[in-house]
Parts: C-alpha cells; structure tokens; sequence
C-alpha cells in the first residue's frame, strides 16, 4: 500500500517537474524573442495549463479506452493469463483487494492456510480458523439483507398512498367544480333559449362567452357592445341581468354593469343605479319573464 503511494507521488512529481520546466523554457523564448516580462510569465502559465490538461486528458484516455484493449490483447496469451487472477480478500485484510493475485488454498486441519503469491512475486500466508458452519452463515446472510430492504419498499408503497384527508378533499373540489360547470351549462342553455330569435349566431356566441368570463372572474369582463332585436324592451334586458345575475350569486350592481356594457344601444336611456332598481319590476309587459334557474 505505502509503496504504491509512493509510486504515485513520485509519478506526479516528475510530470509537475517536466510541466514546469516546459513552461520555463517557453517563457525564455517568448523573452528571447523581446516579449515583455508580463507576457512572458503569462505565456508560462498558460504553457503549463496547457501542458497539464492534454496530461491529463491522455491519461484518461489511455485508463478508459487503450487500457482495456491493450488488457484484452495480453489475455490471449496462456502466460500472462494464468497470473491475473482476482481473489476476494477477507473483510480483516482490506489490502489484499487492491492488487491483482492468485491464490494456492491449501486445506489443513485445524486451520485453513492460503498462500497467496502477488504480481511483486512477493509471498504472503493468510491462516483463518475452519470454521464449519460457516456455509449455514453464507445462506442466512441474503435474508438478513433482503429484510431491510423489503421494509423499505413497503414504506415506501405507504408514504406514496394519499391520507384520508387528501381523498376527502379532492372529492368534495371534483364535486364543487361539477356543481359549478351545472350551473354555467344551465345558463348558457337558458341564454341561447331565450335570445336566439333576437341575435345573430355570432353575437349569441359572443354573449355567452362574456357570460362564462361574468361567472369565472370576480371583475367584470372586457366587453363589445351587442345589438339586440327591437322586439326587445328595456325591461327585457333587466330581467335577463336579473335572471343570471341571480343564478350565479352575482351582486345586482354588478350585474346591472355588466348589462349596461353589453346591451348599450337598448339600455341606452337607463342609468345603472335605475336598471339595479327595476331589474326585478314585473309591472310591465315583456317578452323574458323572472325566473329561478
């Protein structure tokens, strides 16, 4: 282990070292050739920077790609092939795990001696005690892991199920929203029943599309004048505010706004305070009578 440390410092030592003296000697060309002492240096650095990455850059590819197939190529012959061989060492000896070895097991009684021979041609002998019923504890050994994890799994399984409260919940928004698109639908058809013989088919379209933006905003919607047949009075209008108004649990001063954008041309002559007031009058004739939808 330490020899190996060794190695590897000394390796990065000497690669640092020819870095170095590469860089020196482009800074001394770089002078030689009149550059000042602030590119010069300059040049050193970047020389080195240079120098190192495509270092490194060829070390990882030589480890990950030439390695290998050089590697693969040495294995077809039976010489180098009988001396690579990877043995597990014991969880007491964690060095053994880290070089490449062959092992001569060698069976005695009370003990169990391996000898161990590395590529260093170095000899080390490794004594275990026998111990029989350690095949009872390789088999064992998966159920103790698997446990864990299966525990793990289940809860898992249980954080990913939603609570009670969850479930409640979503049930009571899923009912809540298709209570509220009824009620649009009601009043759309009501509008179209209603006012189809007084409007055109693109401005009935047009008023049910401000009539849904008037349900789902809190505002009132920006909105285009529509002229309505004149077979419609005052009154009419009034009562069809006062009717979806009502459906929808809109304030009557709002609504009575939202009527007064829409059908200008026929509430022309009706303030809003006026059409608030006498949305709901049932003294004069008209064509669209108060409902409840």
């Amino acid at each position: 282990m330490e020899q190996k440390k060794i190695e590897h410092i000394t390796l990065n030592l000497i690669v640092f070292g020819t870095i170095v003296i590469i860089g020196v000697l482009a800074r001394q060309t770089a002078l030689h050739y009149g550059w000042d002492e602030f590119s010069s240096y300059l040049i050193f650095v970047v020389c080195s920077f240079v120098i190192g990455a495509i270092y490194l850059n060829l070390q990882m590819v030589f480890g990950q790609l030439l390695s290998p197939t050089i590697e693969k190529c040495f294995m077809r012959f039976e010489c180098y092939h009988n001396k690579v061989v990877v043995v597990e060492a014991p969880v007491t000896h964690p060095e053994l795990t880290e070089s490449t070895i062959i092992s001569e097991p060698i069976v005695s009684e009370p003990e169990l001696k391996i000898e161990i021979k590395t590529t260093s041609d170095t000899t080390e002998e490794v004594s275990t005690p026998s111990c029989p019923e350690s095949n009872e504890d390789v088999a064992e050994l998966p159920k103790e892991e698997a446990t864990p994890s299966t525990i793990n799994n289940i809860s898992t399984e249980e954080s990913n199920q939603p609570t009670e409260y969850e479930i409640f919940r979503a049930n009571a928004i899923a009912k809540k929203e298709r209570a509220s698109q009824e009620k649009l639908d009601k009043v759309l058809t009501y509008t179209k029943q209603n006012l189809i013989l007084y409007l055109s088919e693109t401005d009935l379209n047009r008023l049910c599309r401000y009539i849904t933006e008037y349900y789902f905003s809190d505002s009132l919607p920006k909105v285009e004048q529509i002229k309505v047949d004149a077979q419609l009075k005052t009154i009419d209008i009034m009562h069809f505010g006062w009717n979806i108004g009502k459906a929808f649990g809109k304030p009557r001063l709002q609504t009575a706004t939202f009527i007064k954008r829409i059908f200008t041309h026929t509430l022309r002559d009706s303030e809003i305070s006026t059409i608030e007031r006498k949305m709901s009058n049932t003294e004069s004739p008209c064509k669209i009578q108060l409902q409840s939808l």
